[in-house]
């Protein structure tokens, strides 16, 4: 399909892309519109490419511009192959003390061929159960998405300090629902708000050390403003964004309560298929009860025990380098090292400092519309505790 307007001889007035089947295509021009306009004789591809990778369910095969057959300018041309978006997964977990989880989840990364994700989710172990369901909608040029999650969960929580020892044990129920809206400003810029309610109880448990008193019910408002750009340097993805997060939660028979989350992510290509990357983040959470408590992963964090850890505040830091390894037909291998520094207040361990090292294998799926496979390791040095990840790299 061909879109466009006319304008001078050498400008891109029109857009083609092909080798798209399920996906619609206004939905594949989209993040191409910005192009129109622009000078078709030094156009530079790295930035259409990063804007094709950005969809997360198209992968960029060839990039041309060449005159406009049906009128006057120039016509950018894009050929791509649509990724697999339709797909069910297995999920297994094993905690440090050989604790197991598993389950599936089911999902479609291009519903309806709108770029829409779709995702169920079951998993049953030794700790627990959890079921989830979230459907998130692409925001499109003048008119905003939308976004809808719901979770049940019964599981045997345990609260640890960074060497994994059992600072609280309990068991609890939760409900969480929420509903969302997202909204394009300008290319970089994007504003979103959601509604939550939120329902925690606590269930009596011969193995109860140092429980919650009372279970939380409470209903949340999150508005938030993001600011992102993209750069392929030929072989990797750099990326630099910046997202600014207030909540306010109304809790029943409590005050309520104000959250203030700020992350920030600057990737720089020094040359191509080697990238530095600096990552910073700040959450105040104050007064927050045990069961509001988050883990360090809320500013970027993976030195500290992800499923265990959790804390009222965290400022941290993240210096690192990645570099391209190999391409395969399936994707691209790299090497990810950091070095991470963290600061968390809790009402148990009150102030510490943290900081280690990490190494990790990313392997940046082509076929399949999963950005990234991470496996890794970390060390934190402070607490001389090793903490194996692995990561699926989805954004909802």
């Amino acid at each position: 399909m061909v879109t466009g307007i006319h304008l001078h001889a050498q400008e891109i007035t029109a857009i083609s892309v092909k080798g798209i089947v399920r996906t619609k295509p206004h939905v594949a021009e989209y993040p191409l519109k910005k192009f129109i306009g622009r000078d078709g004789m030094s156009l530079d591809f790295n930035e259409v490419h990063a804007a094709i990778v950005n969809t997360g369910i198209l992968e960029p095969i060839s990039i041309g511009v060449g005159e406009n057959p049906g009128g006057d300018g120039m016509t950018l041309t894009v050929n791509v192959r649509e990724k697999w978006a339709f797909f069910p997964f297995p999920v297994f977990f094993m905690d440090s003390d050989g604790g197991m989880s598993g389950g599936a989840a089911f999902m479609d990364a291009n519903a309806f061929g709108l770029n829409d994700k779709f995702i169920v989710a079951g998993i049953f172990g030794t700790s627990g159960v959890i079921a989830s369901l979230i459907y998130q909608n692409t925001p499109e040029r003048n008119f905003p998405g939308w976004s809808l999650m719901g979770m049940y969960g019964r599981r045997d929580q345990r609260d640890t300090d960074q060497n994994k020892k059992d600072l609280r044990r309990y068991s609890q129920d939760t409900i969480i629902g929420s509903l969302g809206m997202n909204y394009s400003v300008t290319e970089l810029l994007k504003t979103s708000i959601s509604f939550s309610l939120h329902r925690r109880s606590i269930r009596e448990s011969e193995d109860d050390l140092f429980p919650p008193e009372e279970g939380i019910l409470s209903g949340g408002i999150n508005p938030a403003l993001e600011i992102s750009r993209s750069h392929w340097d030929g072989f990797l993805l750099s990326q630099q964004n910046a997202k600014l997060d207030y909540t306010f939660l109304m809790v029943m028979d409590d005050p309520a309560l104000h959250i203030l989350s700020l992350r920030g992510n600057y990737e720089l290509s020094m040359v191509p298929g080697f990238k530095a990357i600096i990552r910073g983040g700040i959450h105040y959470a104050p007064a927050s009860p045990p069961l509001l408590e988050s883990s360090a992963s809320s500013v970027g964090i993976n030195i500290l025990p992800p499923s265990t850890f959790s804390a009222q505040h965290y400022a941290g830091a993240v210096l690192g380098l990645e570099k391209y390894l190999y391409k395969f037909s399936q994707g691209t291998l790299a090497l990810l090292a950091t070095y991470q520094a963290v600061y968390s207040y809790g009402p148990i361990l009150e102030h510490q400092f943290d900081h280690g090292v990490t190494g990790a294998v990313n392997f940046y799926l082509s076929r399949i519309a999963i950005p990234a496979l991470g496996f890794g390791l970390s060390y934190n040095v402070a607490a001389d505790e090793f903490t194996s990840t692995f990561n699926i790299g989805m954004s909802f």
